[in-house]
């Protein structure tokens, strides 16, 4: 029968949980404290590590051989990697925002409005069999702009798109 370990505590499950909140932290002190580098958030249930250059997917793939794994696994991979660079603490709102801004969180450049979006997606208009336009610096520019955004209440005054 294997061995668990119990840390003082009255089960196993409430230990590994301590071990999971104890990585956390110590990722969070190392990567900057317990306040998110952008709005300077402090709750702590809200904070997270976010990937500086973006690169979620790939470097979860390359460090924990799975990109869809994450949590306690990657803090803990991350320790006993010496807190390699490139991670930074936000928060949810921050990293949420950065995602669907094209890398940018909307506290330093607001999101795209949806007359601007809709101007992007007529760029992105090739019709079929045209696919040499998708490789023009204007396509490719229009596409990272609609790629990641998002705009909640889209509305056209030629009737289009609606609420």
């Amino acid at each position: 029968m294997a061995k668990t370990k119990r840390r003082g505590f009255h089960n196993n499950s409430i230990s590994q949980r301590w071990e999971h909140v104890n990585e956390r932290m110590l990722a969070f002190q190392h990567y900057g404290g317990y306040q998110c580098a952008c709005c300077g958030e402090q709750q702590f249930a809200f904070l997270s590590l976010d990937h500086i250059n973006g690169d979620g997917n790939a470097s979860r793939l390359q460090l924990l051989g799975k990109k869809t794994r994450g949590g306690h696994h990657m803090y803990r991979r991350l320790r006993k990697l010496g807190f390699p660079a490139g991670f930074q603490v936000l928060c949810m709102n921050c990293q949420v925002g950065r995602r669907d801004n094209g890398g940018v969180c909307p506290h330093i450049r607001p999101p795209a409005t949806p007359d601007e979006l809709i101007e992007a997606f007529e760029h992105l208009r090739v019709g079929s069999g045209n696919h040499a336009e998708t490789r023009t610096d204007k396509y490719q520019a229009a596409l990272r702009r609609v790629s990641r955004s998002t705009a909640p209440e889209m509305t056209r005054t030629d009737g289009y798109l609606s609420k």
